[in-house]
């Protein structure tokens, strides 16, 4: 059934409530204010069970677990809709282009609003701190300083600060399964620009911190006796210096000159987060460490959970070899999954290499197949290419059963709502293989065109290509090029480098009719097909651990921890031991929902599972020769030698447009591309058709692919 409106604007109140709520804190944090509230209010906590470690939980902590768990809820419910949502002025406002640039890319009225809204958040953060800090100058016991190096000193202790404040939303982003942030539409590949950027804005303070103490002590010359001594109460130096080169080492590794050469160094550099965060625990201590812990709690939580997922395995149902060094997998997968067209899944194929994951765009939609999911993958590197010379020595083998090639997946990781339902005319501009997240979208329209939802009646496809090879990979959604398919769907081809030969029409034909080969089908008890658990799942996963993590802690602290007059005696045992029992409450609330999604697949794959026989049809030619019987194919427009001159493509579609609208450009391909298009999206958010006197506004959309 259906969920009532009321509902749903009951819970986006309800987190609208804790975000607020949250920011808040974080507000008042610096005032005079909120330090004396606070301090009182934990002693008031150290009189209950509930101890000053377990106020720290709840209100830094639990806002924004109630957050994601409210919005997997949410979106749980928002998938039954069935009404379409038409984007409105203000709505589409918010995606228009404002900054394009090389070096960072396009930027909406949207993005630039929340980082402008942020950067205001920080900076009230460090001056309501620093400000606090210069009215009343604390010397330090062990240091001489005059009033200008405690002020110096100061500045640097409030950049360590506000770092926080970055550490504690840095995570967000690049979370998978466990992203709230879905719910704004935002896709994994596309927030992990917002996470770079955080990152950067992070290690910067980080540095400046601790460039800025360290020239302190070397003025009194106990640089080396300070980031040497592990203090027993209070802040670690040696941790916090440890930490510091554990950042700068992933830091200088994620730089792009860096890593695009030298990808297997950054993969693994990055992995030592786990040091950064647990030296920064032992540096900062456990109740600076509750401000950032939300972010490090969903974010471990995700990896527990995706790592459980990646433990299964499927044998490939089969495949196609396309002649731009490309190959078309059929994998299996549950009926019960569900996913969005634009989905990402992760790869990794144990006979290529053991430990490397490659992600890539889901080509078909759950509607058009239950029991299968395609993916387009073409040779964009050692990996892909090790994949496609395996694909084409099993195809070249002249065998009756071919052998059976196992994978390893994880995902399927995707937006909770599909943007393009909001727009009635659709333009999707593609380059190479930024063509592969929008198979998926076509072939959602086309398996759905007769459902009671409403989807755009009007899609205008340009791809720009290189070579005329590169046609053949049009193969998946080559049954589409059908009236009786899709329509008032058309096609424009740009073919940049090649002119056009005589043979070009019947090169295009014998590519869209390139036959699947079956795999052999004797190990595929290895796994009923790829299957993920539901939104639910996940609310109900991350309340629990959170819950376990809770009262965990709280019993630990009641435990080891003693009071002297209502208050922990902190002198009578060293400060580890505060992060220690912080430690251990995570891990304990990591195992039970490690635990408790083992057994919920365990009991879910006993009541689903049952032999998959794989239908003859893979055998067959690809749905186009089929077709062909029925109707005639419709013929791209296409064009050598040139390239799509994007202004006059979108104005044209402008002045055939009959009514006011907002016309969805979705671009995905090189960055050159995206900017073009943006650039036009800026410069005319509205043009007017003179001919009858209706206008259009181009509302643009960057989609981020996966090879």
């Amino acid at each position: 059934m259906a969920p009532s409106s009321s509902l749903l604007l009951g819970l986006k109140l309800s987190m609208g409530f804790l975000a607020a709520a949250w920011v808040s804190f974080w507000i008042l944090k610096p005032t005079k204010t909120w330090k004396r509230s606070w301090h009182l209010a934990e002693e008031l906590a150290n009189d209950t069970f509930l101890r000053d470690c377990g106020l720290n939980v709840v209100v830094f902590c639990l806002p924004v677990m109630g957050l994601a768990i409210l919005a997997f809820i949410h979106m749980h419910f928002h998938q039954e809709r069935k009404q379409r949502k038409q984007t409105r002025s203000w709505d589409a406002a918010f995606y228009r282009p404002i900054i394009v640039k090389s070096l960072i890319g396009v930027i909406s009225l949207g993005e630039l609003l929340a980082v402008s809204l942020f950067l205001c958040f920080v900076f009230w953060i460090y001056y309501s701190d620093v400000s606090s800090d210069f009215k009343k100058l604390v010397p330090y016991a062990s240091l001489n300083l005059n009033r200008w190096q405690l002020k110096v000193m100061n500045l640097g202790i409030r950049a360590g600060t506000v770092s926080e404040v970055c550490l504690a939303v840095m995570l967000f982003p690049i979370l998978r399964g466990m992203s709230f942030l879905r719910i704004f539409g935002i896709q994994f590949e596309a927030a992990v620009r917002y996470h770079t950027w955080i990152a950067h804005a992070f290690l910067w303070l980080c540095t400046l911190h601790g460039v800025i103490i360290m020239f302190i002590w070397g003025q009194k010359k106990v640089l080396l006796k300070e980031i040497t001594t592990w203090q027993r109460v209070g802040r670690v130096n040696l941790a916090g210096a440890v930490g510091l080169i554990a950042g700068l080492a992933i830091w200088i590794t994620s730089l792009p000159v860096i890593r695009r050469k030298y990808f297997q160094l950054f993969y693994i550099t990055h992995h030592t987060y786990i040091v950064f965060i647990g030296f920064f625990l032992l540096h900062a201590g456990e109740k600076h460490f509750y401000l950032v812990f939300s972010g490090v709690f969903l974010f471990s939580l995700d990896k527990v959970l995706c790592f459980i997922q990646s433990r299964r395995e499927v044998c490939i149902v089969s495949a196609r070899v396309l002649p731009c060094k490309a190959v078309e997998l059929i994998l299996p997968k549950e009926p019960s999954m569900k996913y969005k067209p634009m989905s990402t899944i992760y790869l990794k194929v144990s006979s290529i290499s053991k430990f490397q994951w490659h992600p890539f765009s889901i080509t078909s939609s759950c509607y058009q197949d239950e029991k299968n999911v395609s993916l387009l993958i073409k040779c964009q590197g050692k990996w892909t290419e090790a994949l496609y010379s395996k694909i084409s020595s099993i195809k070249d083998e002249k065998l009756d059963q071919l052998k059976s090639l196992i994978v390893a997946f994880e995902g399927p990781h995707g937006p909770s709502s599909s943007l393009y339902e909001r727009y009635s005319n659709l333009v999707l501009i593609a380059g190479g293989s930024g063509i592969t997240p929008f198979m998926s979208l076509l072939n959602e329209i086309s398996s759905r065109s007769n459902s009671t939802r409403s989807y755009p009646t009007k899609i205008l496809l340009i791809y720009c290509i290189k070579r005329t090879q590169d046609l053949s990979m049009l193969t998946p959604i080559s049954s589409l090029l059908h009236p009786r398919k899709l329509k008032n769907f058309n096609m424009k081809i740009f073919v940049t480098q090649d002119e056009e030969s005589p043979g070009t029409a019947e090169l295009l034909d014998e590519a869209l009719q390139l036959e699947m080969f079956t795999f052999g089908t004797e190990r595929s008890h290895i796994s009923v097909g790829i299957v993920q658990e539901g939104l639910l799942w996940r609310a109900t996963v991350a309340a629990l651990s959170f819950a376990v993590f809770l009262v965990s802690l709280v019993l630990l602290s009641n435990i080891f921890v003693h009071q002297v007059h209502g208050k922990p005696n902190r002198k009578a045992y060293p400060s580890w031991i505060n992060e220690l029992l912080v430690l251990t409450a995570f891990i304990i609330a990591m195992s039970c929902s490690a635990v408790a999604t083992v057994l919920f697949r365990h009991q879910n794959s006993r009541k689903e599972h049952k032999d998959i026989k794989y239908s003859e049809s893979t055998k067959q030619k690809s749905n186009y020769e089929t077709d062909q019987k029925c109707s005639s194919p419709i013929r791209p427009e296409i064009y050598f030698k040139q390239r799509p001159i994007f202004s006059d493509v979108l104005s044209d579609i402008s002045n055939e447009s009959t009514e006011d609208e907002n016309i969805g450009v979705f671009v995905c391909g090189p960055d050159s591309m995206k900017e073009s298009v943006a650039s036009f999206c800026k410069g005319n958010p509205k043009i007017d058709n003179s001919k009858n006197g209706s206008s259009s506004s181009f509302v643009f959309h960057s989609v981020n692919f996966s090879l």
